[in-house]
């Protein structure tokens, strides 16, 4: 997590923090129905692999709210490593979905602890 409080316009806080999950409770809570909802670009997705039953959401569709899913569904948002995931995850609660976790240490994380990944 970034360790400095960030302000938006005119000086008020920004939307609450966005919890951040360890890669089990990630996979934990996909199994129980959760969104795996990876952000990084399609190509990434495609030729890095992915893990097993995430769902590709880059930035721009995010963007353009193009996500397709409900605003309160469980979203645990994963990137490769865990840099891109806070802020998108942050972005998305800022837009009103109200159930995101960030998933800390991403995908190479996820690969890490031997959790299926899908190619």
């Amino acid at each position: 997590m970034w360790p400095f409080s960030r302000k938006g316009a005119g000086g008020a806080a920004g939307p609450a923090s966005v919890p951040t999950i360890d890669v089990t409770e990630a996979f934990t809570r996909s199994k129980r129905g959760a969104k795996l909802i990876d952000v990084r670009s399609a190509r990434e997705y495609a030729h890095s692999g992915h893990p097993r039953g995430a769902r590709s959401v880059p930035p721009d569709l995010i963007g353009n709210d193009q996500i397709g899913l409900a605003r309160d569904a469980q979203l645990l948002v994963i990137c490769l490593s865990g840099h891109r995931s806070p802020r998108q995850a942050q972005r998305l609660a800022g837009m009103g979905f109200t159930n995101v976790s960030n998933v800390h240490g991403g995908l190479m994380a996820w690969k890490k602890a031997g959790l299926p990944v899908k190619k």
